[in-house]
C-alpha cells in the first residue's frame, strides 16, 4: 500500500482577490476564502486522514483549522511549506512590476528556474525546500492518507517534480482556491490520483 498525499490550496485572501504577487508574507483569508474552506471542510467530513500538514502562514494554517474541525488530529506546522519568497514583488501586481522591475521581470519570465524576485526564491531553491519537506512527510508517514494545506506555487512544483515535468512550466498547472489535489506514492511510482479539483463549490 502507497502513501495517499492529498493536496490542499488555501482560501482566498485579499491580495488573491486584487492579482497581487503573495508569497511569503503573511496576508490572512478574507470572508470568501473562510467560507471556501468551510465548504471544503464538509466536503472532506466523512475522509479518514492520518495526519495533517499546514503551511505556518494564517490562510493556510486557518484553511487547515477549519477543516481539522471534524477530525480529531493535531495540525503540524512546517514553515517549508510556504509560498515561494517573492522579495520586493510582495504585493505587486504583473503591471506594477513591468513598470518597475522590468529587466528583472522579463528575466524571471524566460527563466524562472534560476531568476527569481529580488531578495526572493527561484524556483531551484524553491523546489529544494518543497520537495525535501515532502519527503519527510513521506517519511513520517508512511502508508497512510495525509492532508497538506499549502500554497498554489507548492503545489505547482510538487506535482511537476513528481510528475518529471520541466519546473519552469509549472505555472502552467493551475490552482483555485481550495482546489484539492492528490499523489499517490508507491514503491516504484508517483500517480497523480487528483487535480485542482472544486467541485465543493460548485
Amino acid at each position: 500500500m502507497g502513501t495517499e498525499i492529498v493536496l490542499v490550496r488555501h482560501g482566498e485572501t485579499d491580495w488573491n482577490q486584487a492579482g497581487r504577487f503573495q508569497g511569503s508574507e503573511d496576508i490572512p483569508l478574507n470572508d470568501k476564502g473562510k467560507s471556501q474552506a468551510k465548504k471544503l471542510a464538509q466536503r472532506l467530513k466523512n475522509k479518514q486522514f492520518d495526519a495533517i500538514y499546514a503551511s505556518d502562514l494564517s490562510r493556510a494554517f486557518k484553511t487547515a483549522e477549519i477543516i481539522a474541525d471534524n477530525h480529531n488530529l493535531v495540525i503540524k506546522e512546517r514553515k517549508a511549506l510556504q509560498e515561494i519568497n517573492f522579495g520586493e514583488w510582495e504585493g505587486l501586481t504583473f503591471a506594477d512590476l513591468q513598470a518597475e522591475y522590468q529587466s528583472e521581470f522579463e528575466a524571471w519570465e524566460q527563466d524562472p528556474v534560476t531568476n527569481g524576485a529580488p531578495s526572493g526564491e527561484n524556483l531551484a531553491k524553491f523546489q529544494t525546500r518543497v520537495v525535501a519537506s515532502l519527503k519527510k512527510i513521506l517519511i513520517d508517514d508512511t502508508s497512510k492518507r495525509v492532508l497538506v494545506v499549502t500554497h498554489g506555487g507548492v503545489v505547482r512544483v510538487l506535482v511537476a517534480t513528481f510528475l518529471g515535468m520541466p519546473l519552469a512550466k509549472c505555472w502552467r498547472l493551475s490552482q483555485s482556491n481550495t482546489a484539492v489535489s492528490q499523489l499517490n506514492f508507491y514503491d516504484d511510482e508517483v500517480i497523480l490520483e487528483l487535480f485542482n479539483s472544486t467541485v465543493h463549490l460548485e
